[in-house]
């Protein structure tokens, strides 16, 4: 990722106290939501054995590394250690913590340390994330004809009465997800709409 805000998911896949892995670029991340409602984007290894955690679980606002029990406050600091309940944890011992924000009905992030803003959006009505077999040039050359807006990692479709608004990422090359937001018209009408860009792209990428 650059210091531009990616889209990576819709917010509704990330409801209170759970986990969703997520591959951006060939790197893994995991995006988890504390039960005060904010999202966190972290690199998806526990800094002590490098388990995946986002197979841990969270408890209140910290998540908790699943392998042996490791838990990591917001921020990405490891606060408890099970085995040594009664160690002050060295403040090195850190989660990979990147950059997240949700708007437009999305969860974002970037690496950058430069502030970046935010797209502006309205929340709208989340239909899906949908992964494609094909790259991002070639899904918008198949949307091209129906282009109304573009942005950093973003489009935007008219379509039966609604504004689709798609943000996209890269999962590694010749694979993309769209993660899509309706603003008016109806969520069936859009997941038709992005089912044909998707046959028509992975057509074009096939050829």
């Amino acid at each position: 990722m650059t210091n531009e805000w990616v889209p990576l998911a819709l917010g509704k896949d990330v409801p209170a106290e759970t986990t969703r892995a997520v591959i951006v670029e060939d790197r893994e991340l995991v995006i988890w939501r504390g039960a005060d409602g904010q999202a966190h984007v972290w690199t998806d290894r526990c800094p002590h054995r490098g388990m995946r955690l986002s197979l841990g679980f969270v408890r209140d606002n910290a998540l908790n590394c699943l392998y042996h029990g490791w838990s990591y406050a917001g921020g990405g600091a490891c606060q408890r250690i099970p085995a040594h309940p009664d160690l002050n944890v060295p403040a090195s011992i850190r989660a990979g913590v990147h950059a997240a924000a949700e708007a437009g009905g999305m969860i974002w992030s970037r690496s950058g340390d430069q502030e970046a803003a935010l797209p502006e959006l309205p929340d709208g009505t989340p239909v899906c994330s949908l992964m494609i077999d094909a790259d991002h040039a070639t899904i918008l050359a198949v949307a091209a004809p129906e282009i109304r807006l573009t942005g950093v990692q973003l489009f935007s479709l008219r379509h039966a009465g609604a504004d689709i608004h798609i943000g996209w990422h890269k999962v590694q090359a010749g694979k993309t997800m769209l993660h899509a937001v309706a603003e008016g018209g109806t969520a069936e009408a859009a997941l038709l709409l992005l089912r044909d860009l998707r046959t028509k792209a992975e057509g074009r990428a096939a050829a």
